[in-house]
């Protein structure tokens, strides 16, 4: 079968300090400095865990792969301050729990093959438990919590709070809110939770 030993296909790995539910609710890995177009041509980015900082949610055990996603693109990312780097945005991810995966390098960002991570089959890959990554959209009135990149320095939020929609015969009811968000992101409305909280 075409794709059967797919052991030796390269993909992008992170040495991460954000953790599973980070990495989902931001869309993907980022902030880094990379070769974004060198990154676009790979399918997978996996994330290694590092512990070595506190900020990012942690969790999965230091130097452990815990989360493989397969790259729907590479673009600035959404961190504020950090227009100088790229995000590695995913539509679906699945759970990895390989063990010792990181050797000290000093460079966040490598590139290494899917058999470093017991991938070795299309079998393989497909036997993991993927899920497409959705999308939520939370309207909850609190101070963004800051977001520095994982290359450790820290970023400023300087920008005020974008002001709150005003209520009237403009507001819109949560179902059209959910159709628009499905429309700018291709996706369906069931693939959209909004929470709001007072």
């Amino acid at each position: 079968m075409e794709n059967d030993d797919i052991g030796n296909e390269e993909c992008v790995t992170v040495f991460t300090c954000r953790g599973k539910e980070r990495i989902l609710r931001e869309g993907g890995s980022q902030a880094w400095r990379i070769d974004m177009s060198k990154a676009s041509k790979r399918k997978y980015v996996v994330c290694v865990q590092n512990r070595n900082e506190t900020w990012g949610q942690a969790t999965a055990d230091h130097k452990t792969a815990f989360l493989i996603g397969k790259i729907s693109s590479v673009t600035k990312s959404t961190q504020k301050g950090a227009t100088d780097r790229a995000i590695i945005n995913i539509s679906e991810y699945a759970e990895l729990n390989v063990p010792d995966c990181w050797l000290g390098n000093r460079n966040p960002v490598a590139y290494k093959h899917l058999s470093d991570f017991g991938i070795h089959t299309f079998d393989d890959l497909e036997d993991l438990s993927w899920t497409r990554l959705g999308v939520r959209f939370s309207l909850e009135n609190k101070e963004p919590e800051e977001m520095p990149g994982d290359d450790y320095e820290a970023v400023q939020l300087d920008d005020p709070l974008p002001e709150k929609p005003v209520e009237g015969n403009n507001a819109l009811t949560v179902e059209e809110a959910k159709a628009g968000l499905a429309m700018k992101f291709g996706i369906s409305v069931e693939q959209i939770d909004i929470t709001i909280r007072f």
